[in-house]
């Protein structure tokens, strides 16, 4: 076999998204949105009010693009989640630390996951055996946008990816991933807000139907 034709058997990233149902043009286009709302922020505002602000239309507008591709929101365990129409796929938004978007670098979630989120995890993978392959297919998959924002002199960067976490126990770090999907980060200029960040979803516990 060829260089060349085993660097065609190795999918894309506009590949992996797109089995996903997704894309980086809806992506960049919820990121962006976070950001304006972030740079809005009123500078004497609660000092996690320009992530908060960020993470809710995020959140928002992802949902609402998707929907418009048939997607269905989630709401009724509070975590701001959107489900694919045909395949057992949850997409969320999470925020990660400096290894976002790095392949080679680890990847951890900067806040601690509560039952709600844990529960929703239980059916993921366990490793990168099979990325898109039905191998285990009894229940919902629980992918993330991941996102980390990095101010620098003259702009804000946003590290990024679409990852599936392992199954991770309640009240713990996500820190273990089945699949990571590394995108290109995005640049935003001017952007002066203090790089402060308000929960990546709001997770009650409550007891789940299945």
């Amino acid at each position: 076999m060829t260089n060349a034709a085993f660097r065609k058997l190795i999918p894309t990233t506009d590949e992996k998204l797109s089995d996903l149902g997704l894309s980086l043009k809806t992506l960049d286009q919820a990121i962006t949105a976070g950001i304006d709302a972030r740079a809005a922020s009123p500078p004497f505002g609660p000092t996690n009010a320009p992530g908060l602000l960020d993470w809710i239309h995020r959140v928002g507008t992802l949902r609402q693009l998707l929907t418009a591709q048939g997607w269905e929101r989630l709401d009724h365990w509070n975590a701001g989640l959107i489900r694919h129409p045909s395949k057992p796929i949850l997409l969320g938004t999470l925020q990660g630390n400096r290894g976002t978007g790095s392949p080679d670098a680890p990847l951890r979630s900067d806040y601690a996951k509560g039952p709600a989120i844990a529960a929703m995890m239980r059916d993921n993978d366990h490793d990168q055996f099979a990325l898109f392959e039905n191998v285990r297919s009894e229940g919902l998959k629980l992918w993330f946008l991941v996102t980390y924002p990095l101010q620098l002199e003259d702009r804000l960067v946003v590290l990024r990816e679409v990852s599936q976490p392992e199954p991770t126990p309640q009240n713990q770090i996500i820190e273990r991933w089945a699949h990571r999907i590394p995108l290109p980060p995005m640049e935003f200029s001017q952007i002066k807000t203090p790089n402060v960040d308000g929960p990546e979803e709001v997770d009650f516990p409550i007891a789940l139907r299945r």
